[in-house]
């Protein structure tokens, strides 16, 4: 068998020329030619791939590129409307605080015309009641029940005008609240203060208060603030009931149908203290109605016709 190939070549003319090739050489460019082409096929298909690769990156980097510029625009965007929405509110605040500023110089106007109102108003109420007082003979006493369950240390204080306005002020209603004014019950007085002829008997006797008409089991209402020293039957007096007002002054209230109050309590004026009836020596029914200074009955009658007292209880003034 040969060991050569031989590649014939024939020309136009009809000449032939025989080329002689070794197998082995044959092989060997084969081979090579065949690994050139798979070479080439490999690096051909490696440099696509590089290429779509490329290209789609190339695509995301300008896509990225485009994101950038659009999120930039709107990050400038929403930089230039947070600074305006930042000026907005920096003038609504400026806007609130000269509000608050001349609201509260408005305030303080309004603060200052009531102040002067109400001092002289309290003015006006204090000579009022000091005009009152002085009429029917009072003296401004302070009362031992006012400062009752209460302390603490001494701190001395600054008085201005309006201190010692409300320092008289207060002076005057304590002594009002501790004074016996006004009418205990409502009715006709039966029998005066002081000599008269004794209703049972008929001679010449003294009577200590006054004997006001009612209905049996009208209210009597206390006519000033105090504590009740006693309440208990009492003689002729029957069911009797006292008022220690702490300031010199005490009431007593007999012939009583029954009292509503215990010995110790605590009371303001106007205060429900009994229920008006005839027990004791009696000719009918009343209430019997004394005042004391100083545990001496003095007539009551002046300190009865008190009307439109400032802070009087209505029921306590004289009916018209």
């Amino acid at each position: 068998m040969s060991e050569h190939l031989y590649f014939i070549i024939t020309s136009d003319s009809g000449k032939t020329l025989r080329v002689p090739v070794s197998k082995r050489s044959f092989a060997l460019v084969s081979s090579f030619f065949t690994l050139f082409l798979l070479g080439l096929c490999i690096s051909s298909t490696f440099t696509l791939g590089l290429y779509s690769t490329n290209r789609i990156s190339s695509r995301q980097i300008v896509d990225l590129k485009t994101q950038l510029q659009q999120s930039t625009h709107l990050l400038t965007e929403h930089q230039q409307s947070a600074e305006e929405l930042k000026r907005q509110m920096d003038l609504k605040v400026a806007d609130l605080q000269l509000a608050k500023a001349r609201q509260e110089a408005s305030f303080s106007e309004e603060k200052e015309e009531l102040l002067a109102t109400a001092v002289t108003e309290l003015n006006e109420r204090s000579e009022d009641i000091k005009t009152v007082i002085n009429s029917i003979g009072i003296k401004v006493k302070e009362s031992s029940h006012a400062r009752k369950n209460s302390g603490g240390p001494f701190i001395a204080n600054e008085k201005t005008d309006h201190d010692q306005l409300l320092f008289k002020a207060d002076k005057y209603l304590e002594t009002i609240r501790f004074t016996p004014l006004g009418r205990p019950v409502i009715g006709q007085v039966t029998s005066g203060y002081g000599t008269r002829l004794d209703p049972l008997n008929s001679e010449g006797a003294y009577h200590s208060g006054l004997d006001i008409r009612a209905k049996r089991g009208e209210k009597v209402f206390a006519t000033a603030a105090g504590i009740i020293t006693q309440a208990s039957p009492n003689g002729n007096y029957g069911n009797f009931v006292t008022i220690d007002h702490g300031n010199g002054y005490s009431t007593n209230f007999a012939h009583l149908d029954r009292f509503l109050v215990k010995k110790g309590d605590q009371i303001e004026r106007g205060q429900i203290i009994g229920l008006v009836g005839n027990s004791g020596r009696t000719t009918g029914i009343h209430l019997h109605y004394e005042v004391c200074l100083n545990k001496k009955p003095i007539n009551p009658a002046k300190l009865m016709t008190v009307a439109g007292m400032p802070l009087s209880t209505p029921h306590l003034a004289k009916r018209n």
